[in-house]
């Protein structure tokens, strides 16, 4: 349950938002701060129910994370390993070529299905874990979406409702930060800023690279998306 898109500034920069929709029942997430592995500084939030992260970027410009393909897990016990320690495991990597060669030496016969994406200065790619097979997406469609709930009527709305605001400006990060915040008027399942019986939009990320610097703005939402959202600032 999350909700993914992206711009191009200028050559070399780029910008990346990401909302993470969660279970209510789950801990509550650390935001992102300044972290090192293997010599390699970045910035993650954690999880703490699995210790891993949906999103890290690191020093290099680097930017990867990852939305839950719900709708093609089979069900039964918890998987051997978990996607957030997937994306962990990408921090010290240069580029988006480096994501891709490491999932392809990946034994993934153990994770449960996910999308992942890639970002760095010069380009963008996606790939799709459906439980049996790694397959590259070249070229991602935004806006990315995920959701446990009614899947294909769940991307179709978003995806209307990007194109409907989109309409209304250009490209660029007004628009972006627009669509993110969007309940339509009262949140639902369906909208970008989501709210559900059992799960709603728990955080919203910005993720600014431009220039070697990266800044991350990072919204952690109210229960029931009641009142305004604590704000984290994290930079490299």
């Amino acid at each position: 349950m999350c909700t993914l898109t992206w711009w191009r500034e200028s050559a070399g920069s780029y910008e990346v938002y990401f909302n993470r929709d969660e279970r209510k029942t789950r801990a509550l997430a650390e935001p992102p701060r300044v972290r090192e592995r293997e010599g390699v500084s970045f910035l993650a939030p954690i999880d703490p129910d699995g210790g891993g992260t949906w999103m890290l970027v690191n020093e290099r410009g680097l930017l990867v994370c990852l939305l839950n393909r719900w709708h093609e897990e089979a069900g039964g016990g918890e998987p051997l390993r978990s996607r957030g320690q997937l994306v962990m495991e990408m921090a010290t990597l240069e580029n988006v070529p480096a994501v891709e060669e490491r999932l392809r030496l990946e034994d993934l016969q153990d994770v449960w299905p996910f999308t992942m994406v890639g970002f760095d200065p010069v380009g963008e790619r996606a790939w799709t874990w459906n439980g049996r097979e790694l397959a590259p997406e070249p070229n991602p469609e935004v806006p990315l979406c995920s959701s446990s709930f009614r899947y294909t009527e769940v991307k179709i709305a978003r995806r209307r409702r990007f194109q409907e605001l989109r309409h209304a400006q250009r490209m660029g990060s007004s628009l972006l930060g627009l669509f993110h915040s969007d309940t339509e008027g009262v949140p639902s399942p369906f909208t970008p800023r989501m709210l559900r019986s059992d799960a709603q939009t728990m955080s919203r990320s910005r993720v600014r690279v431009k220039n070697g610097n990266i800044m991350w703005s990072y919204l952690e939402e109210r229960p029931e998306l009641a009142g305004e959202p604590r704000r984290f600032e994290a930079s490299l």
